[in-house]
């Protein structure tokens, strides 16, 4: 139970943020079809940056996004058991007050402008931490404050459940002089349910992946690939895949074959498929993204 947990908390937060296809340190490396596309998340699994000592990672820049609302239905397949989770999140940037780490932009100071509703579901404001690697010192950086609500067992904590091919009703009231009152519909995708066959052996450097989902040919979806080094619990994202929502895909062993497989213990496979849209609320633009996701963490044969 206690790693179940503990994988739990890793993925509540950073996940959400997995497929904001705004302009992100990100490399193609490869287009091996019209429908296959693979980008390079992380160069050094020694020095990622993620969204605080509890996330997975964040594997997009958000610094160009100015307000982000995010809804997340999710689910973690570890040791063949599958947890179900609900996750709502909102994030208010304050871009006048950039923080730098290592010498690069971490991110942005957050503010806190008002007060939002899920599915008529007060959220709750809690501590927003960036993690970052510092001359290989792990360090944590403080921006402010973020509104949450999260399910893990039958409304443990908030009684806040996410709908699939559905909608959540989203509702914002901005304190005085924040803004004007914003209230939309929030699109929810139809549920994604993922299987992976790990064909080869690391120590033959043949590893490859079968990947396998209830395809829906709804425009295209992401996979996050990451990695779990030896001794530690962080998954680290290295590649994330675009393609086709037709159900399935091979990764050939060369996208695998240049991993430092004595280091590593674990490769997660993370489904996700997304809705995005922006709403005005007088001059500033929200980003919502509403996804359906499902991690599978795996041991490296």
């Amino acid at each position: 139970m206690k790693n179940i947990l503990t994988y739990i908390v890793l993925f509540l937060t950073g996940l959400i943020l997995f497929s904001c296809d705004k302009p992100a340190p990100t490399e193609l490396v490869d287009d091996l079809t019209d429908d296959f596309e693979i980008e390079i998340l992380t160069k050094d699994l020694n020095n990622n940056i993620t969204s605080g000592a509890d996330t997975s990672g964040i594997t997009q820049d958000i610094t160009g996004i100015t307000n982000l609302i995010s809804v997340s239905g999710i689910k973690l397949t570890s040791n063949n058991k599958t947890n179900r989770f609900s996750l709502a999140q909102a994030f208010f940037f304050d871009k006048s007050n950039p923080v730098y780490g290592n010498g690069r932009l971490l991110g942005f100071k957050t503010i806190t402008p008002g007060n939002l509703k899920f599915d008529g579901l007060e959220a709750r404001k809690v501590p927003y931490e960036i993690r970052y690697v510092d001359m290989g010192i792990p360090k944590n950086v403080l921006l402010g404050e973020k509104y949450v609500l999260y399910n893990i067992w039958q409304g443990i904590p908030d009684s806040f459940y996410y709908n699939y091919n559905s909608s959540i009703y989203f509702e914002f009231k901005p304190n005085m002089g924040q803004g004007n009152n914003m209230n939309f519909n929030i699109a929810t995708p139809h549920e994604i349910n993922g299987n992976v066959i790990i064909n080869g052996r690391k120590q033959n450097r043949n590893i490859e992946a079968i990947l396998e989902w209830n395809g829906k040919g709804q425009k295209r979806i992401s996979v996050i690939v990451g990695v779990i080094k030896q001794g530690q619990i962080n998954s680290i994202p290295i590649y994330r895949i675009r393609t086709r929502d037709d159900g399935r895909l091979r990764i050939p062993k060369r996208f695998f074959s240049e991993l430092p497989f004595g280091e590593l213990e674990k490769v997660v496979f993370t489904f996700v498929r997304i809705f995005e849209s922006f709403h005005q609320n007088g001059n500033n633009e929200l980003f919502v993204s509403s996804q359906s996701i499902h991690s599978i963490v795996i041991d490296i044969p």
